[in-house]
């Protein structure tokens, strides 16, 4: 008598919005990274608008500079963030979060990671000392030189350096949990941070805020880091404070040897990021600067959104490598920069439309029996004269996408611990700013765009192509 066979249960079709996201590869972690980068993009024009309508050409500049010069943290960060979160992923491929909330696993690994907590955070105390004594005085000094405007920048700006430098010193902590492959929470409050700050900013500026918008946004973004790391990891932390016995990482060894060659080009990257709005803040004036910032902020959150697809999968990457799984790594590099690569092509080309839209209705009147739009189109317009024309911003549309080809090449090479990338990327950045310098300085945005786009194609592109190309051959 042959058995009854119980019928299996039939796998569970996905819908098709998950079908869809799935084979973009956009797992949880991907789509908390794309809805912070992706708010930031959908609340942008709000942003703009309200900056349009409460701030005049000269706080637009300033505004705008701010940024830029915070991001002079680099200098004093030295590329340790990239060594933190590859040698953390190395490590967490042998350890777990236990249900206490807990760090645990094999010992030597244990060991291992708690050495490089009590490194890192040593390093980024000093780092946020030197941003306050080094970068604050410098940006002090900076505006200081400046025509004397109708901008209290004094106060707020010694707030945002301050603020900064806390921020800084508790980076470590978020690499370590990005490292430990809890990517999808850390982003999911980046998402938080994201949205609240922007939520703030809107509150200040239309409150006539003016420039003290800056210090809260970083007021906000430091609660939610203290936030993560006080409240939602609290056990996480606590369980790396026990002392080191066993195997330790070695500054000398295993960080060093990586981290100078991170370091010297992280400070030569920005003069391909954030530098060209205080060069156009000093040789163009406060408008021009406020002009690029707002065009050139929009197109760096488009590129971090893109690239939000490599960056949030980087333990993925460094387990794999630690594993020796190279065709799983070489699978999903591949697929990830494919899809990346278009995201950026496609926002790019939005984003010039709109630009196109804006600068054809340029002076036009508003049709007969809109009264009620009045206010909207006056907005519309009025952006149209606060944001670059059409050419420069097909030029600096453009100059994003060597960016973001470099960035992808270095996210598949750096988990193997190496970085052939030293000479070359120094060379290009070096290269890139001193095209952007001299022709910025005296032809403004448009001199800019071309210095970017020059270094880009006929350095950066081809360079980074032929690394990754050697880097995979010598490997199969």
């Amino acid at each position: 008598m042959t058995e009854k066979r119980e019928p299996q249960p039939q796998p569970q079709r996905r819908s098709w919005p998950r079908r869809m996201l799935n084979r973009m590869e956009v797992n949880r972690a991907v789509f908390y990274a794309l809805l912070s980068r992706g708010w930031q993009f959908v609340s942008g024009p709000v942003t703009m608008l309200l900056i349009i309508a409460f701030f005049s050409s000269e706080l637009q500049g300033y505004y705008y500079t701010f940024g830029a010069l915070i991001a002079l943290q680099t200098f004093v960060e030295m590329g340790m963030q990239v060594v933190t979160l590859y040698l953390a992923s190395h490590e967490w491929s042998k350890l777990k979060i236990d249900e206490q909330g807990a760090l645990s696993g094999d010992a030597d690994a244990l060991s291992r990671i708690r050495s490089l907590a009590t490194l890192v955070l040593k390093w980024y105390s000093v780092a946020g000392l030197l941003f306050v004594g080094g970068i604050g005085m410098a940006g002090y000094y900076f505006f200081s030189s400046q025509p004397v405007g109708n901008v209290d920048w004094q106060l707020p700006w010694l707030c945002v350096a301050g603020l900064t430098a806390l921020s800084l010193i508790v980076t470590p902590c978020l690499t370590l949990l990005d490292g430990c492959d809890q990517v999808a929470v850390t982003n999911r409050y980046r998402a938080f941070q994201s949205i609240t700050g922007t939520l703030v900013a809107w509150l200040v500026i239309s409150s006539g805020g003016g420039i003290w918008t800056c210090v809260a946004i970083c007021a906000v973004r430091l609660f939610w880091e203290l936030w993560l790391i006080v409240i939602r990891y609290r056990r996480f932390f606590t369980s790396l404070l026990p002392p080191r016995s066993g195997a330790l990482v070695s500054w000398s060894e295993e960080v060093w040897p990586l981290q100078w060659k991170l370091a010297v080009q992280a400070m030569a990257t920005y003069f391909t990021s954030a530098f060209v709005i205080p060069l156009m803040f000093e040789y163009q004036g406060p408008e021009v600067a406020g002009r690029l910032g707002l065009t050139w902020s929009a197109l760096m959150t488009l590129q971090l959104a893109a690239y939000s697809w490599l960056l949030a999968r980087a333990p993925l990457f460094g387990s794999l490598v630690s594993q020796n799984n190279i065709p799983e790594l070489n699978r999903v590099f591949r697929r990830l920069s494919q899809v990346s690569t278009m995201v950026l092509l496609a926002g790019g080309t939005l984003f010039c439309l709109i630009v196109w839209g804006l600068q054809l209705v340029q002076g036009m009147e508003l049709p007969a029996g809109w009264d009620r739009l009045e206010p909207v189109w006056y907005l519309i317009q009025k952006l149209q004269q606060r944001i670059l024309p059409l050419y420069p911003t097909v030029l600096l549309t453009l100059a994003i996408v060597p960016i973001h080809i470099s960035q992808c090449v270095m996210a598949y090479i750096r988990p193997f611990k190496q970085e052939p990338f030293l000479f070359l990327n120094t060379l290009t950045q070096l290269i890139t700013g001193l095209l952007v310098w001299y022709l910025g300085k005296t032809y403004g945005p448009v001199g800019a765009g071309w210095g970017f786009l020059v270094a880009g194609y006929l350095l950066t592109i081809p360079g980074f192509l032929l690394i990754l190309r050697r880097f995979v051959s010598q490997r199969t």
